[in-house]
């Protein structure tokens, strides 16, 4: 088998791998960026504002931090925008595709 071959076979096991995953997946539309930059927990409060942004505090690890850009995530297919790249659910369906993909290379 010769180098295009081979690319063209992973690549319809790459296709075949992502249909199979989004037929498993069920995207749920949530805000991500409220979340504390050094520990990642969520749980955390308002901390009053400094020129106008809003200051929080997490109360696991007790870090303030200032307001950060919401993401918000409402894909149906996951992929199709740019902003997919900095998603946790776009992450947590490629973990799928790989699986699909390791198990379908048996």
């Amino acid at each position: 088998m010769n180098t295009e071959e081979q690319f063209l076979l992973n690549k319809l096991r790459c296709e075949l791998a992502m249909q199979q995953a989004l037929q498993s997946w069920h995207p749920k539309p949530r805000v991500f960026g409220i979340e504390c930059p050094r520990c990642k927990s969520d749980i955390i409060g308002k901390h009053g504002t400094i020129k106008g942004v809003q200051k929080y505090i997490c109360k696991s690890c007790h870090r303030t931090f200032i307001e950060r850009a919401k993401l918000v995530c409402d894909c149906l297919i996951p992929g199709q925008q740019l902003k997919c790249q900095r998603c946790p659910q776009f992450k947590e369906f490629l973990e799928i595709v790989k699986e699909r993909m390791a198990n379908g290379s048996e």
